[in-house]
Formats: structure tokens, sequence, C-alpha cells
């Protein structure tokens, strides 16, 4: 078994977050998927019982901000967070807008669309007995509604969601007009803090299309790097 290895969801956009800060730091590791019930057994791996969770040479560690900059200490040749003052300071803001604005666009597009829900049953059963489907669906189905109406965009129509998201999508074209990333001509954690929530838009939502539609944030995502899950 590699030294390092990444315990996951697999469509969480957190795990995406750091399976591209591994890939970027050129770093060889494993993944050990928690799809179906198994996700049960993530609540045992870290206090806060929720993925990632990375193994590190016997180090366990979680929280996906935590892993990247426990990453750029071990690792500083390919820093994710740039020594400039100023795109430092850009790059941090866009790692927590991402975690903490972007990723209930990602949840509301992803579990309350039923086309959209099925296809992350999919991704989240892939392996697992038939019969689990419908149990992690009733789960889903139960929490996640809750959860986006407790931080307030469950109030919101999807006409009306879809509107701001691609707002703030145009904003992000507008943005690299003038620069390659978004903190400026090299990639940081804030590009892939970003793309990582708008992938795992793309893999599942029928808005991945109007996403894709601005060729600026388009080619930006090119040059972020293709990932599987």
């Amino acid at each position: 078994m590699s030294e390092i290895v990444l315990h996951q969801w697999v469509m969480s956009p957190f795990c995406n977050k750091i399976r591209r800060c591994l890939e970027f730091k050129g770093l060889g590791y494993q993944v050990v998927n928690y799809n179906g019930l198994r996700a049960l057994q993530a609540a045992k791996l870290s206090p806060a019982g929720k993925l990632p969770v990375l193994d590190h040479h016997g180090e366990r560690l979680q929280d996906s901000a935590h892993i990247a900059r426990f990453l750029d200490q071990k690792y500083p040749d390919k820093p994710l967070y740039p020594t400039d003052p100023g795109a430092l300071a850009q790059s941090r803001l866009l790692e927590d807008w991402a975690g903490t604005s972007l990723y209930f666009y990602e949840l509301y597009l992803r579990m309350l669309d039923p086309v959209a829900m099925e296809k992350a049953l999919d991704l989240v059963c892939a392996g697992r007995p038939h019969w689990e489907r419908s149990v992690v669906k009733l789960v889903l189905k139960r929490r996640y509604p809750k959860k986006l109406g407790n931080q307030g965009l469950g109030a919101y129509s999807k006409v009306e969601v879809v509107k701001m998201l691609l707002q703030h999508v145009q904003d992000l074209d507008t943005m690299l007009q003038y620069r390659l990333f978004l903190s400026g001509d090299a990639l940081t954690i804030g590009d892939i803090s970003v793309v990582a929530q708008l992938d795992e838009m793309i893999r599942t939502s029928d808005v991945a299309e109007r996403i894709l539609s601005w060729p600026q944030v388009k080619a930006w995502r090119e040059r972020c790097g293709g990932l599987n899950g």
C-alpha cells in the first residue's frame, strides 16, 4: 500500500480538491472510496467524521484546507500557496469562497435536481450491493435539503439559483481575461478549490454546458488539468 492514502467520497468537491493538490505536487497516492453504506465507516476516521482524510506516512490529517497547507509544508517545491502577499491573499480568499459559498451551489444542483441526484447515486453507489442505493438516496434526500435550507440557498427556486451561479461564473470569466489563473500567472490553491467545485457541478448537473459556455472559464479549467474520480 502507498504511504499516502486518500480516504474519499468520490463525488465530494473537497476530495476532488485534494486529488488535484496531490497531482499538482506529483505525489503518488492510493485512493480508498467510501461508497454506499461504507460511508458510515468514514465517521470513524477522524474527530470531524468527514472526508477527505489523508494518511501521510503514518500521520492522519483531516479537512481539505489543513491537508493542503500540510502538503505545502512537506513539499514546498511546487507551492499551492504563493509567496507574493497579494497573490497569497487572493488565493486564500478564493479557497474560502469556494468552500463556504460555491459549495452550496454544487449541493443545490446535485441534491435538489432528480436527474442530477441519480447521476450522483451512480457515483457513490458504484461497486456496492444494489439495495444500498435506495438507502443512500433516502439519506441524501433527508440531509441536504435541510442543510441547504439552513444555509439559505434552499429558499430559492432553481431558476434563481442558476442565475446567481452564472453571475459568479461570468465574474470568473472576467477575471480570467487578464490572467492565466485566478491569482496571476501560476496555478494556486485558489484555482484548485474553485475548479473542484465547478467540476462536480459539470459532472452531474444540467447546467454544465452553460458553465462551460464562458470561454475564459473553459480554457482556464483545461489549464487546471483534467482529473478522474
